[in-house]
């Protein structure tokens, strides 16, 4: 028998790399065999929507305290298969009450044509590779190179979305940033020219709404 491969997101849950998927996270996941095993790993400190230099976001090593239940007969009462046989099923979530807060963005778009012209018909993954091409290069103007907003765009908690799929032919996706995770003003202005980073210290940007009261489960292995 050949094992799965645990790169991509599954059936049964898989390597998603979905940012909102935090602690006090429910996720509901298909159960695909007879007395299936469960397993996690690949914690993110922080990741942007997409992680879309593939290994961009901060990992980090945690403990994890889970509470497991069984809907019996779940997936055929809550789960319709969207395909030939009974497997072609998704896990549901719902998010946690931890993630960053942020009350000004900047959105950029992009739409399913790709860099030489040639148009994809409602492809959203083009639309989305167009937003955030874009970003990098109009975050490339304030000082910094290409490659580290790429990098800077997997870890910061930016948020993707496919805005339009339904007005053919072009699909629109957007990538929002947070203006508050930099230390000088990147919307676009008037006769101003970019300043260029500097080395600052903001300790209060990645605050979230954790208020603390969320039971803590220390690592037995730790010193």
């Amino acid at each position: 028998m050949e094992a799965a491969r645990t790169i991509p997101g599954r059936e049964n849950g898989g390597n998603c790399d979905i940012k909102n998927l935090s602690r006090g996270s429910k996720v509901y996941l298909p159960v695909i065999v007879e007395g299936a095993n469960l397993s996690t790993g690949d914690m993110h400190f922080s990741q942007g929507d997409g992680e879309v230099s593939f290994c961009g976001a901060i990992e980090m090593s945690g403990f994890l305290e889970l509470k497991c239940e069984i809907i019996r007969g779940g997936m055929k009462e809550y789960l319709t298969p969207m395909g030939p046989t009974p497997l072609h099923v998704n896990p549901i979530f719902e998010i946690g009450p931890v993630e960053p807060r942020f009350s000004e963005w900047l959105v950029f778009e992009g739409i399913s044509v790709d860099e030489r012209g040639r148009q994809h018909f409602l492809d959203a993954s083009v639309a989305y590779k167009r937003a955030v091409l874009n970003a990098i290069d109009y975050i490339s103007k304030f000082g910094y190179s290409k490659e580290q907003v790429y990098l800077l765009l997997s870890c910061i908690p930016c948020e993707g979305r496919i805005s339009s799929i339904v007005d053919a032919p072009n699909a629109v996706a957007t990538l929002a940033i947070p203006t508050a995770i930099f230390d000088q003003d990147i919307r676009p202005k008037q006769n101003e020219v970019p300043i260029g980073p500097r080395l600052v210290r903001k300790p209060d940007v990645f605050k979230c709404t954790y208020d603390g009261n969320l039971p803590i489960t220390k690592n037995p292995s730790a010193t």
